[in-house]
């Protein structure tokens, strides 16, 4: 996936390295503004811009933060004021803004998108979204930590089942440390760790979505489904060994990474998106995924596999913008994944695997060479949660929320989840 000679990007007044570009007519630089819905990215992706900037004098760029919001808030927000950003880093609404978005086809980038990464993003055969990066998610580990555990070489195909999962936590508990860091934020709990439930309901994909087809149509009876229940089980795992399980909520994001770098916590629920924030703690540190098991045989669909896709895409507003803002945009993103520069931050910096097939630089950390390996083995499972409304994260997290603070039972979670996608169509 990640093999081939680099090759330029196209688009009509692309900067290169020296911040050259053509087809201007005018001396005074394109302001374009960007909307990046990835905090853990920002301070690189802002060193980013800031170079981009000084290379060429085209273009202006300018950072629009999410101000506390979600994606979708702070976009609705912005083009009500008539503020629409340029570049929009967007996943789950895309199919809701889709008449707002320019149409990216021309781009050459698409001849290089790795196989069925612009599925998601494509409608009426007009691609609407560059992928931003291949994401996954899992049980992230400190290898050292469960190595001294272990006694040796940690094996994480060693976990494929519910008791294997509580056997290794009574083992990390028993060596005097916390198992698992839990971080409580609706996304994680409502978008990540919900998919797995979504997700694991088949190993069909016509199947599963069928699923979430019968959940909105009130045809599901959660209480009584093996997959919920299994999930269940090891979210209850997750509550018992969590080292902030006192006061669950009150856990922070951004505590985590230490946790997991000082050996305070073996594990942690999240994404490799976070590793910036792993690596600035513990750069040295080798890190992997463990699949998320939620049942007793080894053999079943998602007790050996991890979460894997394309999470977010970068779009263009065709809108409010102008068509110089729009060519200065597609000239950006290209730049981004086809200059040198471009790919080093997307690479090294934001620790982004590249769904593109002529990358050149290519990730090395421990935890990038984790997900592909699950990746080369076709041991992935689809991101459903690109399909929850968006306000099914906060909603179904806010029900995790009560779950992992004794204000609601499973019971309580499944008729809350039910409630909710009955008023879905």
């Amino acid at each position: 996936m990640l093999t081939a000679v680099l090759s330029a990007c196209g688009g009509g007044g692309k900067a290169n390295e020296e911040g050259q570009t053509g087809d201007s007519t005018s001396n005074k630089p394109v302001d374009i503004t960007v909307l990046v819905g990835k905090e853990e990215i920002a301070k690189p992706f802002e060193e980013m811009v800031r170079e981009y900037n000084e290379l060429q004098d085209q273009a202006k760029v300018t950072i629009i933060p999410l101000a506390g919001a979600n994606g979708y808030e702070r976009m609705s927000t912005l083009y009500a004021s008539n503020n629409a950003p340029t570049v929009i880093s967007i996943g789950q609404e895309l199919p809701l803004m889709q008449d707002k978005l320019l149409d990216l086809s021309d781009q050459e980038w698409v001849q290089h998108a790795s196989a069925g990464t612009l599925d998601y993003a494509t409608f009426d055969d007009k691609v609407l979204g560059m992928p931003m990066a291949v994401e996954a998610f899992g049980f992230i580990y400190n290898k050292a930590v469960l190595d001294e555990v272990s006694g040796g070489s940690f094996d994480p195909d060693s976990v494929r089942t519910v008791d294997d999962l509580k056997a290794l936590f009574e083992k990390i508990e028993a060596s005097g440390m916390a198992p698992i860091t839990v971080s409580p934020l609706d996304w994680s709990l409502g978008a990540h760790f919900a998919n797995i439930m979504f997700t694991n309901q088949s190993a069909d994909r016509d199947e599963r979505h069928q699923f979430l087809e019968e959940i909105k149509n009130g045809a599901v009876d959660l209480e009584n489904n093996a997959v919920f229940n299994g999930w269940m089980d090891t979210f209850d795992l997750m509550k018992a060994y969590n080292s902030a399980k006192n006061a669950p909520l009150a856990a922070q994001y951004d505590e985590a990474p230490l946790y997991l770098a000082d050996g305070q916590a073996a594990m942690w629920f999240m994404g490799n998106w976070a590793y910036p924030q792993i690596k600035e703690a513990d750069p040295d540190g080798e890190y992997g995924f463990l699949p998320v098991p939620i049942s007793n045989n080894p053999d079943d669909y998602g007790n050996s596999q991890i979460s894997a896709s394309v999470s977010l895409y970068w779009a263009i507003d065709k809108e409010q913008s102008t068509p110089e803002q729009q060519a200065a945009a597609k000239d950006f993103l290209n730049w981004m994944i086809g200059s040198e520069k471009g790919q080093d931050y997307y690479v090294n910096q934001f620790s982004a695997i590249p769904a593109f097939t002529n990358f050149q630089i290519q990730p090395e950390d421990s935890l990038s060479q984790s997900v592909l390996y699950y990746m080369d083995n076709e041991r992935t499972l689809e991101w459903m949660n690109l399909y929850f409304p968006p306000d099914g994260f906060p909603t179904m997290g806010a029900s995790l929320q009560k779950y992992l603070t004794d204000n609601l039972d499973r019971a309580g979670v499944a008729k809350e989840f039910e409630d909710y996608w009955k008023t879905k169509e």
